[in-house]
């Protein structure tokens, strides 16, 4: 395992620095060993992820132009959900189960809980979105509930494994943040399906969805993915010796500016909303200077596509978080602007990294449990062959391609752009979920494949 730094700045007066080894700088091995996590726990959400990433690309062409009419009609609601819940934090869930003992250096904890996590949150999500399709207020309940049980579940395991970890790098805090955050997002979810039964919030209920929709996109969603690329993006580009404290005032800022947009929409406080915003932005500077200072130092000088996807994801979201402010204060005049911001933040952002993310990961597991034990005896693939480069490098043209003509459409309600934009990013989205399928279709599917 890499050493990485443990604690805040000032636990001694040495510089804490990731530090990667000549022996680990060879690639994924030295750090995403699978440390006892049978495959059959992450690939299963990481299969489902893309194929609703997939599902999600190919209704937006028919589901956004709804969203410049009302944001809150059951296609839209389902639209955004097929995208965070089944798409993004289905990833997440899967994903974090695997690299979660490695960042922390100890296994898994309460394994007993890991084979009810995905069929319950599957259930749960199929379910929740049925009942925003139709608009059934009973099937809203029934798949909140079984979300927020499979969410319990999910958060009991990686608290208590991070909570038993050996190492504490920065990642570490990133992590227990995004799920504190994750928690409330799914208690508030579950708490505005009950409302629309028993309507007891009253005209709480307005209050209600900003803050659902602030925690999960910044709480939740990028605590996660800026906790872990200050491992992974240093891991895939060979960094040595990166120093971690100004991740630690990113981590500050970044979660203080969440509490002031939260704080600030629940009182209806304009101005600690305007404080919250600009902190949040701060931090997301800071971060992407951190990041620009870690290529700087890589030893490994080609970037590839998952790099690449890395890269783009962070001008989307130093574009949102710099527009955040500036919308907040002149909003008024640009009514589409929470669409257009949210849609950045989840494709642009969000989906953007967990796609070039995938790129590694699913190849990882696929030739490790494939090809691994092979290795010696035949001839095998390499494991960068496994993904489609070409059919990579047009998903990620065409995801970026119409980013930049979908968000502009928005803003300025021009129908046919926006729906050209929308079937660009879900030609983007319906290639990346072929690129991940055509990865793992090597696989032998047997149990024992999957409990290896």
């Amino acid at each position: 395992m890499m050493p990485m730094a443990g604690g805040p700045p000032g636990a001694d007066d040495r510089p804490r620095a990731f530090r990667i080894t000549d022996q680990q700088a060879g690639g994924l091995s030295g750090m995403m060993g699978r440390r006892g996590v049978p495959l059959g726990i992450p690939l299963p959400f990481l299969v489902t992820g893309i194929c609703l990433a997939a599902l999600a690309g190919l209704l937006s062409p028919f589901v956004l132009p709804e969203a410049l009419i009302n944001r809150g009609l059951p296609h839209v609601l389902a639209l955004v959900h097929t995208m965070t819940l089944g798409w993004l934090t289905m990833t997440i869930l899967g994903a974090s189960q695997q690299l979660t003992p490695v960042i922390a250096v100890t296994p898994l904890h309460i394994k007993a809980l890991t084979p009810v996590v995905y069929p319950l949150y599957l259930a749960g999500v199929l379910v929740l979105l049925g009942g925003f399709w139709f608009f059934l207020p009973g099937l809203l309940v029934l798949g909140g509930s079984l979300v927020i049980v499979a969410v319990l579940c999910y958060v009991a395991i990686l608290a208590t494994t991070l909570l038993q970890a050996s190492k504490r790098p920065l990642t570490v805090f990133y992590l227990f943040a995004a799920l504190l955050y994750l928690g409330l997002v799914v208690a508030l979810g579950l708490t505005a399906a009950l409302n629309f039964i028993y309507g007891f919030l009253g005209l709480g209920a307005l209050l209600v969805l900003p803050i659902h929709v602030t925690l999960g996109v910044a709480g939740w969603l990028t605590n996660m993915l800026v906790g872990v690329s200050y491992t992974l993006v240093r891991l895939f580009a060979l960094v040595h010796d990166h120093n971690d404290r100004l991740g630690w005032v990113v981590l500050g800022l970044l979660n203080l500016g969440i509490i002031g947009l939260a704080l600030g929409l629940l009182g209806q406080a304009s101005w600690l909303l305007l404080a919250g915003a600009m902190l949040l932005t701060l931090s997301v500077w800071l971060f992407g200077w951190d990041y620009w200072l870690m290529l700087r130092r890589r030893r490994r000088r080609p970037l590839d596509v998952t790099q690449y996807h890395s890269s783009a994801a962070l001008i989307w979201l130093l574009a949102a978080a710099t527009a955040l402010p500036i919308l907040i204060a002149i909003g008024s005049a640009l009514p589409a602007w929470p669409v257009a911001l949210v849609f950045c933040l989840l494709v642009g952002w969000s989906g953007q990294s967990i796609v070039g993310y995938l790129y590694k990961i699913v190849p990882f597991l696929v030739w490790h449990s494939r090809y691994g034990p092979l290795v010696g005896h035949q001839k095998v693939p390499l494991m960068r062959e496994l993904i489609h480069e070409r059919l990579a490098w047009a998903s990620f043209w065409l995801l970026n391609g119409g980013l930049v003509l979908l968000l502009p459409a928005v803003f300025l309600v021009w129908d046919g752009l926006l729906r050209l934009g929308a079937v660009l990013i879900g030609a983007s989205l319906v290639g990346a979920a072929a690129n991940v399928l055509g990865v793992v279709r090597h696989l032998e599917w047997k149990l024992s494949t999957l409990l290896s």
